[in-house]
């Protein structure tokens, strides 16, 4: 079997950065390290196991003026793939459509992503997103004939890297977690033993804030709502030891849950 691959020298993709200030080695190196792996992962998941074909971007040329860099292909064959315009081009299609998803113009990305993804592409903006000002430009072209192009300033990469961490952070968080045997007390309450509608109450070790309380079943709400008389103060007065699971929009709380409700540790918290 014939190891050695075709370069394909007629189809380039340049990536010109227009910067402002120098730019960092190591910025530069991870941010084309990041679009190779992400070109790799894209030919490999498009094409079988049986397709001898790279994946790997190789650096054609580097000019001088601002910061140019020619990347070129292995050269794919016909089946399976019917690339028109090459891999290059279609690459540069996707990559467009994330870049383009990640600025909230477009309702869902060509491509899943992954966290790995979302940090590569990070890295790939990153010197634009330091120096105010630049741009980057991605051109494909075959013969020398320009046939895809897009464009990222600094303004865009700025709001890219914003998008991908708030992303990453969504990753991160659990949508709920459940906590045990927390001091929770009211801050406002409907009186309304039938709807859950206006308790919001306080858990200082869990958020500062007053949050929306409503019950996993209606035997420990119904427990809940009835002190005993030996406090000598109405239920809403009172602080309770209860386990609640906290529900988070986009990491922040904005819910208890109270799963259980333990009688026993109920105490005034005016009380010496």
């Amino acid at each position: 079997m014939n190891n050695i691959m075709e370069i394909d020298l007629s189809k380039r993709l340049e990536i010109k950065i227009n910067n402002k200030n120098p730019v960092g080695l190591e910025d530069l190196s991870l941010s084309l390290l990041a679009f190779n792996h992400q070109f790799q992962k894209f030919v490999e998941s498009e094409t079988n196991r049986e397709t001898d074909i790279g994946s790997e971007l190789l650096i054609k040329e580097v000019r001088s003026g601002s910061i140019i860099v020619e990347l070129i292909s292995h050269a794919a064959p016909i089946v399976p793939l019917l690339w028109e315009g090459g891999s290059l081009a279609q690459w540069s299609k996707v990559a467009e459509g994330i870049c383009g998803w990640l600025l909230g113009r477009a309702e869902k990305p060509p491509k899943e992503l992954t966290k790995q993804d979302l940090q590569e592409w990070n890295k790939f903006v990153e010197p634009v997103a330091k120096d105010n000002g630049s741009q980057m430009n991605i051109n494909v072209s075959d013969n020398g004939k320009v046939i895809q192009q897009f464009i990222i300033n600094s303004t865009e990469a700025n709001a890219m890297q914003n998008r991908i961490g708030n992303l990453i952070s969504d990753m991160d968080t659990p949508e709920g977690n459940i906590h045990t045997r927390k001091v929770m007390y009211w801050y406002q309450t409907k009186f309304d033993p039938n709807s859950d509608t206006g308790n919001r109450a306080i858990i200082d070790d869990l958020s500062k804030s007053a949050l929306k309380v409503i019950f996993e079943n209606n035997a420990v709400k119904d427990e809940m709502l009835h002190a005993e008389p030996k406090f000598g103060k109405p239920w809403h007065e009172l602080a309770y030891v209860v386990d609640v699971e906290v529900e988070t929009v986009r990491g922040t709380p904005k819910m208890y849950k109270v799963l259980r409700y333990y009688p026993e540790h109920t105490f005034d918290p005016d009380a010496d």
